[in-house]
């Protein structure tokens, strides 16, 4: 039975290796799944149908116009990034329920305030990228507030500074 098993197992990784050129292209198009957090944070916010699809609405665009301004190159490794960060993250999702702790490495070797910073500093944007990037962020999050009402609005402004207060608790004392 098991000289059985040690014959099937080359067989087995051979198949999973000869898939694997063939996951960015899968991942390309299914839309990649939200992190719980957002999900919750959009939950609390209590929107209705039409406010969720107008904010789809606004993610979607926010997503293309930055897409827009980066080289084919940057697009190529920020989605290389992506995967890699997703692939990370299913780790210590299958860790937590395996019952196993993890220390989250990748975020004790960033400097604090640096969370997320390192997948865009690795495609060595241009001034001009960075500016037109922040342009497209900075209008994106108007257009999401002016979708809220002003009690959304008064709870989100509240989340982000409970986030922020909560990360200033994490980082070290220097």
């Amino acid at each position: 039975m098991i000289k059985k098993l040690s014959l099937l197992l080359p067989g087995a990784i051979a198949i999973v290796l000869s898939a694997a050129p063939l996951l960015p292209v899968f991942s390309q198009s299914t839309p990649a799944p939200e992190a719980p957090q957002v999900q919750k944070n959009r939950n609390k916010l209590n929107l209705t149908e039409d406010q969720k699809a107008r904010m789809k609405q606004v993610r979607e665009s926010t997503r293309a116009q930055i897409e827009a301004v980066l080289t084919d190159e940057q697009k190529a490794q920020l989605q290389t990034l992506k995967e890699q960060r997703r692939a990370r993250w299913q780790q210590r999702q299958a860790a937590r329920q395996a019952g196993q702790t993890t220390g989250q490495p990748e975020q004790s070797a960033r400097q604090p305030g640096q969370r997320g910073k390192g997948m865009w500093a690795a495609l060595n944007l241009t001034e001009e990228q960075k500016n037109k990037i922040k342009a497209i962020r900075e209008d994106s999050r108007k257009q999401m507030a002016a979708i809220l009402t002003p009690e959304q609005l008064q709870q989100m402004q509240q989340m982000r500074q409970q986030r922020q207060q909560r990360r200033q608790q994490m980082q070290p004392s220097t």
